[in-house]
């Protein structure tokens, strides 16, 4: 989230020249070296990391070309032209490693390991399955290739097979520790929040400087609703190199738990997605109640539906363009900061509104697409999250599998941007029967949400809109759900409009499906 000073952007510039004219020389090296020295000015550079791999892939080092992609998607997900680039990086990827394989005498080279890891990433699980356990059958070791082992069998969600791919630990404390991690993740996965808990903090005392386990020990506190230690923990993703390379560039301390800020100036951010963003919102105006004055650092997207609600504060999406400031925070440290751990301590929904004229666009555009009277309930599907950087598959439910929502006598709104590949061809059949509007912005989904009756998401950023928005939600969650929605039950604290319905067996989306139906059957059909 940084913004270069513009003589550092000028370095920049003069830098990525410099490699330009060094890869016209034939000088690919230099030029490389160049772009490096660049990036050591500034990580956050976007356009260095396209030129990198660029740069990269014409030197035939594939696999560094696709880290660069990744880091620059990392820091931008939805930069279409570095996914494209990504995509067509892994796909030659895996053609050259196929042709590596070919060879029987090659069936235990390391070319196995980047296959199943290209095909891996580029969600085909079945061949990466197939290329990693041709490694392990010609006597390939090591953690990583247990790690990405386990890592395919999830995603075919296997994980009982996952949870054994790791073999006992060494006696080193580090990699005891790394053994206690994984075993960790994979429990989480599996819905065993307190073996979780405990294999996270056998992690931490075999090695007790290991931010990740702290922040998965945290994820399962809080899964628990032990929010006041969840909190706590939860601080320690800032010792999280991924994480803190997120972070904003701030001169300025950062606000510590505990330390009063009356008469301070205040920088909040945003620190991870738009999800989380319009969640920990609802702490804003309690900061700007306390502070002399407030900032708000947020995706741009965002601000269309932020900024009106905030008139006391300050936005932007520019970091660079943040005022002079006391202390900065994360938006997820609010609760520890403000001393509101429990979300019912914390401000009530609805804490958003929707533009009063955008919904009476809405719903006269709704009105006039289906005129006939007595009206029809409406309702609004986001059946899949996003479908760039990490695609959350388990969180997804196929189009195909809310088949029987078409049979109520409903009008059905799609509130996905991005339709996911395997889902095209269902979404052209059901062209009559679920209209797909063009949505501007976060404001104008705001107003559409308000212009329905009911809403029905998986765990997306259009949850997060229509429980701050105090509209009625229907939230169908995996089984492995995140720690905000708890282990049980069909309500949160943190929304009181959404409904929960939890997958009984992991995988399983029909009987979830079906308690959709009946509850949009009682709620919107039957006469009050």
């Amino acid at each position: 989230m940084n913004s270069p000073d513009p003589a550092t952007l000028a370095r920049l510039m003069g830098l990525m020249c410099d490699a330009i004219a060094l890869r016209g020389a034939q000088q690919a090296e230099a030029a490389l070296a160049a772009l490096d020295q660049a990036l050591a000015l500034d990580p956050s550079f976007l356009p260095l990391y396209m030129q990198r791999a660029d740069l990269l892939q014409e030197m035939g080092a594939l696999p560094e070309a696709i880290a660069a992609c990744a880091a620059c998607l990392d820091l931008a997900p939805d930069y279409d032209e570095a996914r494209a680039l990504h995509r067509s990086l892994l796909q030659r990827w895996a053609t050259q490693c196929e042709l590596q394989t070919a060879d029987e005498g090659a069936s235990g080279s390391a070319a196995l390991i980047d296959l199943a890891r290209a095909r891996l990433q580029l969600d085909q699980p079945l061949p990466a399955l197939a290329a990693v356990e041709r490694a392990l059958a010609s006597g390939q070791a090591g953690l990583a290739l247990h790690a990405l082992h386990a890592d395919i069998l999830l995603r075919l969600n296997r994980h009982e097979e996952a949870l054994e791919c790791y073999p006992p630990a060494a006696d080193e404390d580090q990699a005891r520790a790394l053994h206690a991690f994984n075993m960790a993740d994979i429990l989480r996965r599996m819905g065993r929040i307190e073996q979780a808990q405990a294999a996270f903090e056998q992690a931490l005392r075999w090695h007790p400087d290991f931010p990740e386990a702290e922040v998965g020990r945290a994820h399962m506190l809080l899964s628990q609703q032990h929010y006041a230690e969840g909190w706590r923990a939860h601080e320690a993703r800032f010792g999280i190199a991924e994480l803190a390379r997120r972070g904003i560039d701030s001169p300025r301390p950062r606000w510590r738990a505990g330390e009063p800020v009356r008469g301070k100036r205040v920088l909040l951010w945003a620190e991870q997605g738009q999800g989380d963003t319009l969640q920990f919102a609802r702490y804003i105006p309690l900061v700007a109640q306390q502070a002399a004055e407030v900032s708000l650092c947020a995706p741009a997207s965002l601000l269309a539906v932020l900024a009106p609600c905030l008139p006391q504060v300050r936005c932007m999406a520019n970091p660079g363009e943040a005022p002079d400031h006391d202390l900065h925070a994360s938006l997820l440290s609010l609760p520890l900061l403000l001393g509101l751990p429990d979300p019912r301590q914390g401000p009530p929904s609805p804490y958003l509104a929707a533009q009063p004229q955008r919904v009476q666009q809405w719903q006269a555009y709704l009105s006039a697409l289906w005129p006939a009277m007595p009206r029809r309930p409406r309702l609004g599907i986001a059946w899949a999250g996003r479908q760039y950087a990490t695609v959350h598959h388990s969180r997804d439910i196929p189009l195909d599998a809310l088949a029987p929502l078409w049979t109520l006598p409903a009008d059905f709104v799609s509130l996905q941007v991005e339709v996911p590949a395997g889902d095209q061809a269902a979404h052209a059949t059901l062209a009559q029967r679920l209209h797909t509007p063009t949505l501007v912005d976060w404001a104008d989904t705001a107003a559409l949400l308000c212009a329905l009756d009911l809403v029905i998401s998986v765990d997306t950023a259009v949850v997060h809109l229509a429980g701050a928005l105090g509209v009625p939600c229907l939230l169908p969650l995996r089984y492995d759900g995140e720690w905000r929605w708890g282990v049980k039950g069909s309500q949160t604290p943190w929304y009181p409009s959404l409904q929960l319905l939890r997958q009984r067996e992991r995988g399983q989306w029909g009987p979830v499906v079906e308690e959709m139906l009946a509850v949009c059957t009682q709620r919107l059909l039957q006469p009050k």
